[in-house]
This record gives structure tokens, sequence and C-alpha cells, in this order.
């Protein structure tokens, strides 16, 4: 008997401690996925954007970055109105970068908010990596994502 009310006692607590048994159907897991089927479906991997890096990071601020196959050819510092060189390209993010960033961030990070655009990419990423931390927190706001090559004028 007395095991009897110590297993109803846990599936009582359980019910009402706000716990969740994830698996393939967690809508976390499924929100961040749909999202990348839709950006693949409306990327080829050629694109350029306009990026807002606020970081405690070399190259933060605003910026617009031309992909070609999923890499980062041009990269151009708008605020200061100079070319980001191109041994820093690995340094910033191709918007695929900014999803992995995001799913390492689901597993890892203290917090995360996204908001996606139509075409499924992030437009606007916060990630706190470590809560009491300082120096650690990411802030993209990702705009401007044309498909194609566009030169800079």
């Amino acid at each position: 008997m007395k095991q009897l009310i110590i297993v109803f006692l846990l599936a009582y607590a359980s019910m009402f401690s706000g716990c969740q048994v994830l698996g393939p159907d967690d809508p976390r897991e499924d929100g961040v996925s749909s999202h990348r089927e839709t950006w693949d479906a409306w990327s080829d991997g050629t694109y350029s954007f306009s990026v807002f890096r606020g970081c405690f990071c070399a190259w933060g601020g605003q910026m617009w970055i031309q992909v070609v196959d999923d890499e980062i050819v041009t990269a151009f510092m708008t605020e200061r109105n100079e070319p980001v060189p191109s041994e820093h390209f690995g340094d910033l993010h191709t918007i695929d970068d900014v999803f992995d960033m995001i799913d390492r961030a689901e597993r890892e990070a203290d917090e995360l908010e996204v908001e996606w655009a139509d075409e499924g990419y992030p437009s606007r990423v916060f990630i706190d990596w470590i809560e009491e931390a300082v120096d650690d927190e990411m802030h993209l706001e990702i705009s401007g994502v044309v498909p194609g090559i566009h030169p800079i004028d």
C-alpha cells in the first residue's frame, strides 16, 4: 500500500510540474525544422542580405553580405562604408550558419528568442549563452534578403 501511495504521489507531481516528455512531436524541434525547410525551398544558396550584429565581437554592426553557393563572397560594413576583408569572412554568418547557431542555442543557451520571416529565415535572433555571464549575448537582425547575385552600388 505504501508503494502505491508513493507511485500515486509521483504521478500526481509529474502531472502538475510542467515537465514534458519530448519526442518526435516536440513543437520546438518542429518549428525550427519547418522554417529551415521553407528557407531551403525559397533559397538556392545564392542571395544577399543586410544584417545587424549586436555582440561583443569583431565585425559587429550593420553590414551587407553576398552569399554564393552557401559561401560568403562579399561583406560590406554599411555604417563605416568599407568592405570586410575576406580573411574575416569566417567571423560572419550565412543564414544557414544562423540556423545552425539556433540549433546549438536550443540545446546549450540559457535564453533564445527567434522571430521568423515568411521566407523561413530568422529575421531576429537573441541568444544569451550564459545567464550570469557578461558579454556573451548575440543579437542578429536580418532583413533585405534577395535571391541571386547583387553587386554593391
